[in-house]
């Protein structure tokens, strides 16, 4: 059994293999601390796991049908996973999604070099969650393949939305622009409840923060216009293209 917290959670696993306390040992919950949630992991979906990505430890295939399991129970309590990866600067949280291979990470990357004291909260897999009735993006364990990534919640400021371009430019979009884009990247849970309230969620995430759509390279500069779009920072000569 292994007890975690996460986005403000307590989340039970009782889960069969020591991989997943490992991947979670810095968000271990304090003892005693009674869940919110609580998910156990079948041989069965462990099996069905292993055949979408053979060859790796059956712990892993666990920690992701266990992450799956949480998922399915957020919406619940006002939060659901996002696909993209997440920067915390002057404690600010914001947000970087795009479609595989056109450069998250490397513009996670570029903030961490021009902007100093910026770190990343989760590279791959984090929760957004509504407290009361602010946003904020929270820490897990599911830190993705570069493994970037510390607990904590922060108030979200923004998400950007990336597409490559030949010059940075960026742009605010509207939430009936944005929807197609976050709902292509939020876990959308298989119970008609769960999907429902996700949904709703979406919704709500789309009006609550800062939307931008950001066409860049691989330059510093992608970083200083992304930042001045969220901000109304305009450093580096007035965002260098």
């Amino acid at each position: 059994m292994t007890d975690i917290k996460i986005a403000g959670l307590t989340v039970s696993v009782d889960n069969k293999y020591p991989y997943l306390a490992a991947l979670a040992a810095d968000y271990l919950a304090p003892p005693g601390s009674p869940p919110d949630i609580a998910v156990r992991v079948g041989d069965g979906e462990i099996e069905k796991e292993a055949k979408l990505t053979p060859g790796l430890p059956p712990g892993y295939y666990e920690s992701v049908c266990a992450y799956r399991q949480i998922a399915e129970h957020l919406p619940d309590y006002g939060a659901v996973v996002f696909h993209g990866s997440v920067v915390v600067l002057d404690g600010v949280a914001y947000a970087f999604t795009a479609k595989s291979g056109t450069g998250k990470t490397t513009h996670t990357r570029l903030w961490l070099s021009e902007f100093p004291g910026c770190f990343v909260l989760n590279g791959d897999k984090p929760i957004l969650r509504f407290i009361g009735d602010r946003l904020f993006a929270c820490g897990t364990p599911w830190r993705g393949k570069e493994n970037y990534g510390t607990p904590g919640e922060y108030p979200l400021g923004g998400i950007v939305f990336l597409r490559r371009g030949a010059e940075n430019k960026a742009e605010p979009i509207s939430p009936e622009d944005a929807v197609q884009d976050l709902l292509c990247q939020i876990f959308m849970p298989d119970t008609p409840g769960a999907m429902l309230g996700t949904l709703d969620l979406a919704d709500r995430i789309l009006r609550a923060t800062k939307l931008i759509r950001l066409y860049c390279n691989m330059e510093p500069g992608a970083a200083h216009t992304a930042r001045a779009a969220l901000t109304g920072d305009v450093s580096r000569e007035e965002v260098k293209k």
